[in-house]
């Protein structure tokens, strides 16, 4: 574990600039200063995201709208998420993670903060599909911390980075309750409560985008417009010659029939092997891909329509589309079946289904490295691959047991979902771990493909309890997670084009 996480500042891969271990708790350090700004911003993001749910009970009233026109409100909120993260992956390609992130928080912050105007079920509409915007930011807060992290460290980082952004669902939770009870408190009605409520996750968003934009950098190697000549600098100043230290370095250079003039002065990928500092695992190169193409359309669509993306996108509809469907409906849900426990004891409570993602996704991508190291390298990324399609049936095992027992006992439901909960954000974890090794040339890309497929997935079955009940909907993401998470380990894990071209991250 050591060989992951350090207090200090973190050893620097000297070919790209990408640390080599998780500065855990170190704002201070630029590549920390990332870690803790990309997660930060996401927990924030999915607060605001998920921030109507807990106080239902209380808009409902005020409104005077019914179940299923609620229910109709979180299935808005999920498709704007899903419609952004498709749109905000090119544009971490385009822009930059930094500047994505930073818009993407703004523009969520701007109808969270418009919250209290809402007087009807369509302003309710309209606003939850403009706060659903910020669901989005996991697509920056991944392909950010791919952009800083080595591959020997990244799964941790991202399923840290996801995790903790995750558990932004816990934070509303607990949050949103409290502030209404406290205004309530203070002699304020309801109506003034809830509405007051929303100022709180504005000012946390606005926060994390004044961080993100001023406190942190584009690249390791310095501003995302720059990012080609920076690398190439880079390489050539650190690398010595393969003869002379072991390096395999292969540049693949774009072809000049003079059609492309601008496109031949850019590097597309230089792939380098460096081995391990202390030469003690020579099975375990250390490869780094030194610069990116801006994709062209075509090979943005054919990485995108190849069965390794489906192969990435199916299980994370299941596990994260499973996980957005059912924070929307758990504090209805035990209201719903224990009565007496009431708008904040039921929202506490649904807290802790969020809250396991502190631990458990971050604990999915922790193990995935680990297993990736320990095996040879011939099973290597297929490792990664096997162990997220076990989550993702487990998960669908236990929640197949939670919608035919439907059970009735406080203890057994609420155990059961938190007994869920482990594998489903695991799996998340895992997810993000293996998306690094798929056409890492497009990450950007393949980050908001999978991403915007969660959410497409949180949609789909949100639509299942709307127009089912809770115990069915369960049953029903149980049966698909179940049938994907066994089919997704009959696909190779690495495109075959990309094994020929001698793919980064191929192992």
């Amino acid at each position: 574990m050591k060989n992951l996480f350090c207090l200090r500042a973190p050893p620097i891969n000297p070919l790209n600039g990408k640390a080599q271990k998780l500065p855990i708790i170190n704002p201070f350090d630029r590549h920390g200063r990332v870690f803790f700004f990309a997660w930060a911003s996401f927990c924030c993001s999915f607060s605001a995201w998920y921030s109507f749910s807990p106080l239902s009970k209380s808009i409902r009233a005020d409104l005077k709208i019914t179940n299923e026109q609620w229910l109709n409100s979180n299935i808005i909120a999920l498709v704007a998420g899903m419609v952004m993260r498709a749109v905000v992956g090119p544009c971490c390609d385009r822009f930059g993670p930094r500047k994505t992130m930073t818009g993407v928080l703004i523009a969520a912050a701007i109808p969270c903060a418009l919250a209290g105007t809402i007087t009807n079920y369509a302003g309710l509409m309209l606003i939850r599909f403009f706060v659903g915007i910020a669901g989005a930011s996991f697509v920056p807060t991944l392909n950010w911390c791919t952009m800083f992290y080595d591959k020997n460290v990244v799964g941790t980082a991202n399923g840290f980075a996801g995790g903790w952004g995750n558990g932004g669902s816990a934070v509303a939770y607990f949050m949103m309750p409290a502030v209404y009870d406290s205004i309530r408190g203070m002699g304020r009605t309801s109506h003034v409560a809830w509405r007051v409520s929303f100022v709180v996750p504005t000012i946390m968003l606005l926060a994390c985008a004044a961080g993100s934009y001023f406190l942190c950098d584009d690249t390791p190697t310095g501003k995302w417009e720059d990012r080609f000549n920076a690398t190439s600098t880079v390489v050539e100043m650190t690398s010595p010659s393969p003869s002379s230290s072991g390096v395999d370095r292969v540049d693949s250079e774009p072809s000049n029939d003079g059609k492309d003039d601008k496109r031949s002065k850019e590097p597309t990928v230089t792939v380098a092997a460096l081995e391990d500092d202390e030469a003690q695992s020579p099975r375990e190169p250390v490869l780094v891909m030194e610069a990116l193409p801006k994709p062209s359309l075509k090979d943005s669509i054919k990485a995108l329509c190849c069965i390794q993306t489906l192969m990435l996108a199916a299980p994370y509809a299941c596990s994260f589309g499973g996980e957005l469907a059912l924070a929307a409906i758990l504090s209805s849900w035990y209201q719903q079946k224990f009565p007496g426990w009431g708008q904040t004891k039921a929202g506490q409570v649904a807290a802790a289904f969020g809250a396991f993602n502190v631990v458990c996704r971050p604990l999915g991508g922790f193990l995935s490295d680990r297993i990736y190291g320990a095996v040879s390298p011939r099973w290597g990324t297929k490792s990664k691959q096997l162990w997220y399609g076990f989550l993702v049936t487990a998960q669908g095992v236990m929640l197949t047991w939670i919608g035919l027992v439907n059970p009735t006992n406080a203890v057994a439901l609420v155990g059961g979902i938190q007994a869920m909960a482990i594998f489903m954000d695991a799996a998340n974890g895992a997810a993000y771990s293996l998306v690094p090794h798929v056409n890492p040339q497009y990450n950007g890309i393949m980050s908001g493909a999978v991403g915007s497929t969660g959410n497409f997935g949180g949609v789909m079955f949100s639509v299942a309890f709307r127009f089912t009940n809770y115990h069915k909907g369960c049953w029903i993401i149980g049966v698909c997670s179940m049938a994907i998470g066994i089919l997704m380990t009959a696909i190779p894990p690495i495109p075959k084009s990309q094994l020929k071209a001698g793919g980064y991250m191929s192992r």
